[in-house]
């Protein structure tokens, strides 16, 4: 009898890194369950991030008493703090701002683009302008997004755009979630220095406890708590979303980084807007077409290559398996 335990098997990275990207797809899908109960979005961010940070709390007393625990010094401190806000704050507070306006396969597939503002950015601020290859993968991922898009004018919700906003619902869906991918990849471009010398599971303790307190501290001046005052559905949905979709799956794609590799976990990742695809038309029944089918494609498959066309594709495939535990 073969005795040789489960984690050791060959393909066990490979069901890690399935299951962590499918548990982070379901948090939208969660989200959009929550607002049905009427919760606004300051109110969700806090109690998730209220929820999770324990566990990032647990993460830092084990680093500390394994000895593992880095010295921070002030400018890194800060600039992991900053890094946290572009991250889990304000890329949180988009994304399910968006979320109000668009269905949750659509939200999903814009996030996905973040690769290509990281790629933008090294091209504007650092000087690294794409190639030929790398351009025409960025097009490719884009006309998938406006034929969703297109499609989706035809449907969105029922959330109608703030008076002050001379856009659609949908277009402004879609602005606020493409600024959450924006703000995101700022934190992919800047973050890799401070990752390397505090090590992934520190920084990113300290990067959620700054994000905390800014969630924290945006929830205090508006000074209304009566609204933490929510039905029992609204609290599960946010300790699902803080545990079930960021915690574990965090965990998960730690663990298959470390068995098959950043490269595999990112390829098996791409199956994560399939998933929210499914969920979303099975859970919440929004439509799913022939046009979102070709959409999806063009963009997942725009951005593989993408990931395989030269160094910006390298920095990207690098940073892929962290992107999922931001928003």
């Amino acid at each position: 009898m073969n005795t040789k335990p489960l984690a050791t098997l060959p393909d066990n990275g490979f069901f890690l890194a399935f299951a962590a990207a499918g548990l982070f797809s379901l948090k939208a899908i969660f989200i959009k369950l929550a607002y049905r109960y009427g919760v606004d979005v300051e109110t969700f961010i806090l109690l998730r991030m209220l929820l999770a940070l324990p566990f990032y709390l647990a993460i830092v007393a084990l680093l500390k008493r394994g000895g593992a625990w880095r010295p921070v010094p002030p400018r890194l401190l800060l600039q992991t703090a900053v890094l946290g806000l572009f991250s889990y704050y304000l890329a949180s507070f988009l994304d399910l701002q968006g979320l109000r306006y668009i269905n949750a396969n659509f939200e999903r597939l814009i996030l996905y683009l973040y690769p290509t503002f990281v790629l933008l950015m090294s091209w504007l601020l650092l000087r690294k302008p794409p190639g030929t290859r790398q351009l025409l993968c960025i097009l490719g991922a884009y006309a998938g997004i406006l034929l969703i898009y297109w499609q989706d004018s035809a449907f969105g919700t029922d959330t109608a755009a703030p008076a002050w906003v001379p856009l659609s619902a949908i277009a402004w869906g879609t602005l606020l979630t493409a600024a959450a991918a924006l703000s995101f990849a700022i934190y992919v471009t800047f973050s890799a220095g401070a990752i390397g010398r505090l090590g992934s599971r520190q920084f990113t303790a300290l990067a959620m406890m700054a994000a905390s307190i800014a969630i924290a501290v945006h929830f205090t001046l508006q000074g209304d708590w009566a609204r933490l005052s929510q039905p029992r559905p609204v609290y599960a949905y946010a300790l699902t979303v803080a545990f079930a979709c960021t915690v574990v799956p965090s965990l998960m794609m730690s663990a298959a980084i470390e068995r098959i590799g950043p490269a595999a976990t990112g390829a098996v990742g791409t199956s994560g807007p399939v998933i929210t695809l499914i969920a979303a038309t099975l859970v919440l029944g929004e439509p799913f077409t022939l046009y979102h089918l070709v959409g999806m494609t063009v963009i997942i498959g725009s951005l593989m290559l993408l990931k395989k066309a030269g160094s910006g594709g390298e920095t990207v495939k690098k940073a892929a398996p962290a992107r999922e535990t931001a928003s």
